[in-house]
């Protein structure tokens, strides 16, 4: 059995990331087995704040959101066996709540589990946040970011099974390929970290 949190990096209301998300989860859904789960973890429907210092205060207040919110928020995440992070180009960069989102998830809930990144452009961009989540998101989450990655320009003609879908058929392809390589790499994983990996030496990266 295999768990996927699919995150859509968009805070926007009206988010494509949150689009290709879904699409990503019937993927998912279509391609797995008895057991297998996933679950969507959208940006555009959980406000988390920025981060500060006093998600780690002994004597913060009870009411506050990182004693209320959060736990069951790093739940969900550390439940995963891998990811599916969509982040939009946002003026060349990845959006910044999904880097705060990775910024707060400091609990290890991401630690040696495989990741398959997605950017989205309205246009023809889209490949910077890639090299951005690969280059500074690793250290400390220790997150394992998939050597494949998609890049779905002009996102909004992406519909794949829809009659006005202009997306070519090689892109979902690559995208069902990514998935299955993400599965696979999933439960590979799983041993390692159960039998081989100790956190308590690795608390943050070098």
């Amino acid at each position: 059995m295999t768990h996927i949190v699919v995150i859509s990096g968009s805070n926007r209301a009206q988010a494509q990331s949150h689009r290709v998300a879904q699409i990503v989860m019937d993927r998912l859904s279509a391609q797995g087995g008895a057991g297998d789960t996933q679950d969507l973890f959208s940006l555009s429907e959980i406000d988390i704040p920025l981060w500060d210092e006093s998600k780690w205060s002994p004597d913060k207040p009870a009411d506050s959101f990182w004693a209320t919110t959060w736990p069951g928020l790093s739940q969900r995440l550390a439940a995963a066996d891998g990811f599916v992070v969509i982040a939009p180009e946002w003026h060349g960069m990845a959006p910044p709540h999904l880097k705060n989102l990775i910024i707060c998830a400091d609990g290890k809930e991401m630690a040696f589990k495989p990741a398959y990144p997605i950017a989205v452009s309205a246009s023809v961009g889209g490949a910077y946040p890639i090299p951005e989540l690969r280059m500074n998101s690793g250290k400390n989450t220790m997150i394992l970011w998939q050597p494949d990655h998609l890049i779905i320009r002009q996102v909004n003609d992406f519909k794949p099974g829809a009659p006005d879908n202009a997306s070519p058929d090689w892109l979902l392809d690559r995208l069902d390929h990514g998935l299955e390589i993400l599965r696979a790499t999933a439960q590979a994983m799983k041993p390692v970290r159960e039998n081989v990996v100790k956190l308590d030496l690795l608390k943050t990266g070098m």
